[in-house]
């Protein structure tokens, strides 16, 4: 009896489902998310960022203690409001769907005029006892009693899809307590919300959604258009390691993804140990302080701005990409290169690593202050770090192309990606490599269908895997190349990574080069650096004297 209560509650319940209300409640919790992640990033552009840029000392440490607590904690709303958000809208879809199905069940009922209990039992129409004698009533009957049975099977099949929709939301909904923020801890909150987010999705039956492969950023760009404003948000808070490595995507989403996946894979790091990683405990400790510095970086801006788009004279840092494995990789812009009037992507050479990227944020800071110079009135620049292959090591992978040709293809998929998510506004794009960056630029333009750049320089270049600058996809006339004179590069150029790009046989033009050393063609004031800055500003740079 117990049972069949229970089964007429259900099915007097699942006729009066309306989804209406959890659709909403599903609304609000995605509100939710929304401002967590707004309040993150508000907090970060006015509060955090313009403070790390001059505040020092104890005090400060403590004070960045705490607010890196409290954007743990919006981050970790920002995850488990938009799960909550998931599993009602699942919940709400499916019971949606097992109401509909049961109402088109009950319809067919009165068409045949078939009865159906308050429990949901379907009966037979009455017989009188004519009909047990009439041969046509008989046929009727047996006709009723094969539609009965399908009906039932309709109804219950009705039930069940409702009760186990109701189940498994429960289920989900019960891993995401509020504990995850109650209970102190300094680490691993952000670990334990992307798990439950997993977890959420494993106990909906959910298989990972669709995203593309990341082969072509216009199919990329497509997808993700098609995409309403609430499965965008969806997946930037739950897969934000699927949206950010796609290239095509507008900037700032892709910076909303990935530092979302940057505070995640800190915290797992700052929570746990080397231990059962495959990884030493110096390799683990690296990564840790790689991934940190990195973070403290992007939050304190990239210097000085006020101009329109820039919070409080802040220039703003884009994380485009991030992948902590291995050597590490991680692309960062400078300015939003969607909005730019002139677009400059930096590929870093030898020894180049994840720990190193803050150091290549100070070089793509000093370029962009460098062409905004030398750029025309009101014209907007970007300069993007481009740490978006394996650098070789100091070793004998240096000494061939091969690294290059690995990262040649999504070198080429990012200078693509980034005149898809332009649109229609076609930013004056420069590709500059340094070192063996200069062979990787070589590799990718010479390959496919190039880069798609208006102009190439290569500074401190060791050969740029191409005979002739004309092999390059590109007017020979915009491939430039200069080496300080003092730089022992030039000891392997023109040996195993192809011909010297600066002397005339390749065809490019000068650029002059007034620096020392090999790593000094970012030096504030100098000619190197103003000449870089012009040709991104789409000037012509001063030429250099006899070598």
């Amino acid at each position: 009896m117990g049972t069949a209560r229970a089964a007429g509650g259900d099915f007097a319940l699942l006729r009066r489902f309306d989804p209406a209300a959890l659709h909403e409640a599903a609304a609000g919790w995605r509100r939710l998310s929304a401002a967590a992640e707004e309040a993150r990033a508000q907090h970060r552009q006015r509060v955090d960022g313009p403070l790390r840029g001059h505040w020092r000392g104890a005090d400060a440490d403590r004070a960045f203690r705490a607010m890196a607590g409290t954007e743990r904690e919006l981050d970790v709303v920002r995850v488990e409001a938009a799960s909550a958000a998931l599993v009602l809208e699942t919940v709400a879809e499916r019971m949606g769907q097992a109401g509909t199905n049961l109402s088109n069940a009950l319809r067919r009922a009165d068409e045949w005029q078939l009865p159906v209990a308050e429990d949901g039992t379907v009966g037979l129409p009455p017989q009188t006892p004519a009909d047990r004698h009439d041969p046509d009533a008989r046929v009727q009957r047996q006709r009723d009693l094969l539609l009965r049975a399908g009906l039932q099977q309709r109804v219950d099949a009705a039930l069940a899809a409702a009760r186990e929709a109701s189940d498994q939301g429960a289920r989900a909904l019960g891993r995401l307590g509020a504990d995850v923020l109650t209970q102190p801890r300094l680490f691993g909150t952000l670990r334990e919300c992307a798990a439950d987010a997993r977890r959420v999705a494993a106990d909906l039956g959910l298989a990972t959604p669709y995203v593309p492969d990341n082969r072509d950023p216009a199919r990329s760009a497509a997808w993700w258009r098609s995409l309403t404003p609430e499965r965008q948000q969806d997946l930037l808070a739950l897969h934000p390691d699927l949206v950010g490595r796609l290239d095509g995507l507008p900037a700032t989403v892709r910076d909303r993804a990935n530092r979302l996946v940057l505070a995640q894979r800190l915290d797992a790091l700052e929570a746990g140990n080397a231990k059962g990683s495959g990884l030493t405990y110096e390799q683990w400790g690296a990564r840790q302080s790689g991934l940190r510095a990195l973070a403290e970086r992007l939050d304190g801006g990239g210097g000085s701005g006020g101009r329109e788009g820039e919070q409080d004279g802040v220039q703003p840092l884009l994380l485009l990409a991030l992948d902590p494995d291995g050597d590490g990789r991680a692309v960062v812009a400078i300015g939003d290169p969607d909005t730019a009037d002139h677009t400059a992507v930096l590929v870093p050479g030898t020894g180049t690593t994840l720990n190193q990227v803050p150091g290549q944020i100070d070089r793509v800071t000093l370029l962009r202050d460098s062409a905004r110079q030398a750029a025309g009135p009101g014209q907007r620049v970007a300069v993007v770090s481009w740490l978006g292959y394996d650098a070789p090591e100091v070793d004998g992978s240096v000494l061939t192309t091969r690294r290059a040709e690995a990262g040649a293809e999504d070198l080429r998929r990012f200078t693509g990606g980034l005149r898809v998510s332009a649109g229609d506004r076609r930013s004056h794009l420069t590709v500059i490599g340094h070192s063996y960056g200069t062979t990787a630029v070589g590799a990718a333009a010479a390959g496919g269908a190039g880069l798609q750049a208006d102009d190439i320089v290569a500074v401190a270049s060791p050969g740029m895997a191409a005979e002739h600058a004309a092999d390059l996809h590109l007017d020979p006339d915009h491939v430039w190349a200069g080496t300080a004179r003092d730089d022992d590069v030039s000891l392997a150029t023109g040996t195993t990574l192809g011909p010297d790009p600066t002397l005339p046989a390749f065809g490019a033009r000068s650029v002059g080069i007034d620096t020392s050393g090999h790593s000094g063609y970012w030096d504030p004031g100098s000619e190197s650096l103003a000449n870089q800055g012009r040709i991104i500003a789409g000037r012509t740079p001063n030429p250099s004297g006899p070598r």
